[in-house]
């Protein structure tokens, strides 16, 4: 189906108040590209903590990976208070929007050698993990679950960049239901020797030096080399570069989400990313723009009509009324909406709509 440009923009969510774009015409144009190469071409890459999760719900600040680790109860002392003093030390400079990021890069690094040291030695025990997962009340960005599902559905590939603790990433995702096969996490990993943490897997990752990361997983990427477009989400600014593994000829269009000092990083963010969701705790945007670029944007709304103008009733295959509902041409109208007079005699013989029988699929196709 060919959308117009106000189409696409309603259908993504894009005029919403909470949406901020440097350049409306280039977004609408990504879309677009993203959208006529199909989906075979796309892939996701996200970050988890604060963009897969909420900032905050009901005012109250949703825990990072590292957070909820920290709810175990039987930590010894040493690390719980070892670790706040660390955050409490090096989370202002991280979010000063007065420093640079090159400026802000050693105190990350600093940070996160200091905090390395406070893991080892402690016991790996994942049950635990996973019951800190439930006592924290982590929450997802709403309609975050119904998007990974649309994507596991579809088969698009799904890389969740995190630079928090990966054992706790996937230990949340897994209580989401939402780690499918089509989802890869990179992340700090624990390595555990005898049931003991005794360091991190690889290079450190923090916010910061994601571009060196993707670079460096760039077999990842080669395996992906056909999928050369990329919706890319992040709520740091270095979160923008997650996607420079990718070979490139492909269209990338970022989001980002932006929920403290939002007057004063807004400038900075608006340079980095396509489209900037300002204290937006939803998925919504997403959500749309996923609508639009795998093409579900005809059926959800010849679906959502047909249920206004039929019962909607599920029969049995076989019924002399049975109709299975798939996106035809023949239901738009030259500019190029649904005819809704050809649909009411398409599927109710121009009866009234309690003579309608209807059987409804699945808006994604």
């Amino acid at each position: 189906m060919s959308m117009n440009d106000d189409e696409i923009v309603n259908a993504a969510g894009l005029n919403g108040e909470k949406v901020r774009m440097k350049d409306k015409e280039l977004v609408i144009s990504k879309i677009k590209k993203i959208k006529e190469a199909g989906s075979n071409k796309l892939q996701i890459i996200t970050d988890f903590d604060r963009t897969v999760s909420k900032h905050h719900d009901n005012g109250k600040p949703t825990l990072s990976s590292y957070c909820v680790f920290e709810q175990i109860p039987t930590l010894p002392s040493e690390f719980t208070e070892g670790a706040q003093n660390l955050y409490n030390r090096f989370r202002v400079i991280e979010d000063d929007p007065n420093m640079s990021i090159a400026d802000k890069i050693p105190y990350m690094e600093e940070w996160w050698s200091l905090n390395e040291k406070l893991f080892i030695g402690l016991p790996y025990e994942p049950e635990k993990i996973a019951q800190a997962v439930v006592d924290s009340g982590v929450k997802l960005r709403n309609h975050a679950e119904e998007c990974f599902k649309i994507l596991n559905e579809k088969g698009i590939p799904v890389l969740v960049f995190s630079a928090g603790l990966g054992h706790v990433v996937t230990a949340i995702l897994k209580h989401y239901d939402i780690l499918y096969d089509n989802v890869k996490v990179i992340s700090n990993f624990f390595k555990v020797v005898d049931g003991t943490i005794v360091e991190f897997e690889g290079q450190p990752m923090n916010v910061y030096n994601k571009n060196q990361h993707a670079i460096e997983n760039c077999d990842y990427f080669k395996a992906l080399s056909e999928k050369t477009n990329v919706l890319v989400m992040g709520d740091s600014l270095g979160d923008s570069n997650m996607a420079e593994g990718v070979p490139e000829g492909g269209t990338i269009l970022k989001i980002g989400f932006l929920s403290v000092h939002i007057d004063d990083y807004l400038p900075q963010y608006l340079d980095l990313f396509d489209i900037v969701l300002l204290d937006d705790q939803t998925m919504d945007v997403f959500k749309g723009i996923l609508k639009v670029v795998l093409k579900s944007y005809a059926i959800e709304e010849s679906n959502s009509l047909l249920r206004r103008i039929g019962k909607r009733d599920r029969l049995e295959q076989g019924s002399p009324n049975f109709l299975v509902h798939r996106p035809h041409r023949d239901l738009l109208n030259p500019a190029g909406r649904i005819d809704t007079s050809f649909l009411r005699t398409m599927v109710c013989g121009g009866k009234k709509k309690q003579s309608c029988s209807i059987y409804d699929t699945s808006v994604v196709q």
